[in-house]
């Protein structure tokens, strides 16, 4: 006897809905810097290049040694650095607004990719799009096959209500996909 499968619970596929969220969106980018390289160097090499030149400029002559126009540019310095460190809730905020205007989306992961539709559009990705894909606690993130990651896809994991069904996705994109 053969056992009957749900719509959307195949085993070579998974079908869910979701409405992207600002935390969502944040995670995924929190996954992007990750998996990318120039962008964790510039996370990391930024605030540590701006340390080194406050350092420079104030340790000769201590503080009182500083003219005004040094002070200038390390309050430029520190603005840059805070910028960088907070510039992921500033992009979800900007990504959500666009996102929002999708509504629900409906995702199915197959075999040949990802599909998408929501009440303004539909999409298919077929997996040569995708370079591999970075697992956070909450998303998947799929990223495109350029080294920058400049496109990507966030999935998350919330979406995924019948118990097994992240592991399941998981197996999908790994067989398709590297995981960073």
């Amino acid at each position: 006897m053969s056992e009957t499968v749900p719509p959307g619970l195949a085993a070579d596929s998974l079908t869910f809905e979701y409405e992207l969220t600002p935390a969502d969106i944040r995670s995924g980018l929190q996954g992007r810097t990750r998996a990318v390289r120039s962008a964790r160097l510039q996370r990391v090499l930024l605030p540590v290049g701006y340390a080194l030149f406050a350092t420079a400029l104030i340790a000769p002559n201590g503080p009182a040694g500083v003219e005004l126009k040094d002070w200038i540019a390390l309050a430029v310095g520190a603005v840059m650095v805070l910028l960088i460190l907070v510039m992921p809730v500033v992009q979800a905020r900007a990504f959500h607004k666009t996102a929002r205007l999708q509504g629900r989306m409906r995702t199915t992961v197959d075999a040949g990719g990802l599909s998408g539709a929501s009440a303004q559009s539909s999409q298919r990705m077929a997996w040569p799009l995708f370079g591999r894909y970075v697992e956070r606690g909450d998303v998947f993130v799929l990223l495109s096959a350029d080294k920058r990651g400049g496109c990507m896809s966030i999935l998350p994991k919330r979406a995924l209500a019948a118990p097994g069904d992240v592991d399941r996705l998981r197996a999908l994109l790994d067989a398709h996909l590297a995981r960073v």
